[in-house]
């Protein structure tokens, strides 16, 4: 994989690959961010988003900025935290989340708005094809295309008003996803997805 420079902005720019790497290593970022998971003992990744979001997410999964088809009554709240024209941020289950708290308080987000979607690695690198980067600065691991939804094992909700539809479409779907209800602390399970 190619070494990061300052410049290097994995937000917008997919890692540059020699030929030899394209030919013979064309996954070692997504090797490297699967060997640091496993070391840490991370087995989530956590993908945050507007509450408001989620069944466009439940019905498509989490797709790239550029690739969000909309109908006109349709509305995808983009948070630029982990949101990129052309990546998909995840934070690790390890961090501290300051940097995601801190952006949240700039951005004057309600905290009722946030749901937080649990991504498992190991399906992720089952239904992926592309790359991924992983930026260890900031703890961040960068997907290049829509996150399947089969990659996703839960949603934490602390919405009561839309935790009940959301409940409703993976039951009636019958989808392997575990959904919670968290407040002030305190997370319930109300949905368990089969594995």
């Amino acid at each position: 994989m190619a070494k990061p420079s300052k410049e290097t902005d994995y937000k917008e720019n997919k890692p540059k690959k020699g030929l030899f790497q394209k030919l013979f290593n064309s996954k070692a970022g997504r090797n490297e961010v699967l060997k640091v998971l496993k070391q840490k003992n991370i087995k989530d990744l956590y993908f945050y988003t507007d509450i408001n979001n989620v069944m466009l997410i439940l019905e498509n999964g989490i797709r790239l900025v550029k690739d969000q088809r909309l109908t006109k009554a349709e509305e995808y709240t983009v948070w630029t935290y982990l949101e990129n024209k052309n990546s998909i941020g995840l934070e690790m289950d390890n961090s501290v989340r300051a940097h995601f708290w801190k952006w949240v308080s700039e951005a004057k987000i309600n905290v009722e708005m946030i749901s937080v979607i649990g991504i498992n690695p190991e399906k992720l690198d089952k239904l992926t094809k592309q790359d991924w980067a992983y930026d260890a600065k900031d703890n961040l691991v960068y997907i290049y295309e829509t996150i399947p939804v089969e990659a996703i094992s839960f949603i934490m909700v602390k919405d009561k008003t839309n935790l009940k539809r959301i409940q409703t479409y993976v039951e009636a779907q019958d989808i392997a996803i575990d959904v919670y209800f968290g407040e002030t602390g305190n997370i319930k399970n109300v949905t368990k997805g089969e594995k």
